[in-house]
């Protein structure tokens, strides 16, 4: 977690300096968030050329736009939002070209995203990675929100661009269908989905 405040930090230095259009700052910024938001935008597409394409393109479009966006109080949190919103117009675009059907983004957890540590405990990942993918679109999206990207409930709202008391009852919502589908399953100590998802 102090790795997240440090790299946040970070951020907010680098971006006063892409204030003054400095392009080195601008590539550090870069190199912290593009993997950030090429991981959350294929998380919402699934499909590592449209990810890398909305990614590249917000980034160009930020370039430009910088001096009217101003200074950022949470520079990833202000990136995530304006990904989501990116990948959201272009597939908008996508569905009028009738490339796409309409639906809202959703996200897929695999088994490599549940961070478990021993690996005769494959069986029980895909298990768990299953329950996350059954849950509603929005509530997977706040869980990988937080959880994923450690952001806080505020940031999610902001990102999600809905008040902070409806992530909280997705959150609630989502907690408690987890809890329910993995009541049957074995505790296998300390690594249980690295506890905090369900306690």
């Amino acid at each position: 977690m102090s790795e997240i405040r440090s790299t946040d930090d970070n951020l907010r230095i680098w971006w006063e300096a892409v204030l003054g259009g400095d392009t080195l700052a601008y590539s550090h910024v870069h190199e912290l968030l593009h993997p950030v938001l090429y991981r959350y935008a294929f998380a919402m597409l699934n499909d590592e050329a449209l990810a890398n394409d909305v990614v590249q393109e917000l980034f160009i479009k930020i370039w430009f736009k910088k001096e009217r966006i101003g200074m950022l109080q949470n520079v990833r949190a202000f990136w995530l939002t304006a990904l989501r919103r990116q990948t959201l117009n272009q597939l908008r675009s996508l569905r009028r070209l009738q490339i796409l059907p309409p639906s809202e983004p959703d996200i897929e957890f695999s088994t490599e995203d549940i961070i478990i540590t021993a690996e005769q405990q494959q069986d029980l990942k895909a298990k768990i990675a299953r329950y996350l993918n059954e849950l509603p679109k929005r509530q997977k999206e706040i869980i990988y929100l937080y959880y994923y990207e450690e952001l806080s409930y505020d940031e999610i709202a902001g990102v999600m661009d809905i008040n902070y008391q409806s992530v909280l009852n997705l959150m609630q919502k989502a907690l408690k269908q987890l809890r329910e589908l993995v009541s049957h399953l074995p505790l296998l100590g300390p690594v249980w989905l690295a506890a905090k998802i369900f306690f």
